[in-house]
């Protein structure tokens, strides 16, 4: 059995020596594109700024919202009344893989995305964020 010293030192020695990460052992060409160039794409775009004022203000809105949810409804609330702020909380993508999905849809460049269940539409702007002008 290791130490507790002797795992940390094992876990910090496999992660700065492993390349898979960064997409070294991958056969598949698409694969490995898309590791290296949407995964592991580390640029800090302008419009990530633009997207996350967005969600920084609706997480400071106090506006009440009557919901009528079509879909499963909320595992937060039974409530039909919610604030901004507890739907920017509770119901958007988070940050990374908000972002994930703009890389995503900048590189490959979709003629045409569908977005099922949009909540305040922070997701949605970064999708659109990603398609040229």
């Amino acid at each position: 059995m290791y130490t507790s010293l002797q795992l940390a030192y094992k876990y910090i020695s496999y992660y700065l020596t492993a390349a898979n990460a960064k997409g070294h052992g991958v056969h598949s060409p698409f694969v490995f594109d898309f590791i290296t160039k949407v995964l592991n794409d580390k640029a800090g775009y302008d419009d990530y700024n633009k997207v996350e004022s967005l969600r920084k203000n609706s997480l400071m809105d106090k506006a009440i919202l009557t919901i009528e949810d079509h879909g499963a409804g909320s595992s937060t609330s039974a409530s039909k009344e919610r604030s901004v702020s507890s739907i920017a909380k509770n119901a958007v993508k988070s940050k990374k893989y908000a972002q994930l999905l703009y890389r995503i849809a900048k590189y490959y460049q979709p003629d045409s995305i569908i977005e099922l269940g949009t909540s305040l539409g922070i997701t949605t702007s970064y999708l659109s964020l990603a398609r040229p002008a």
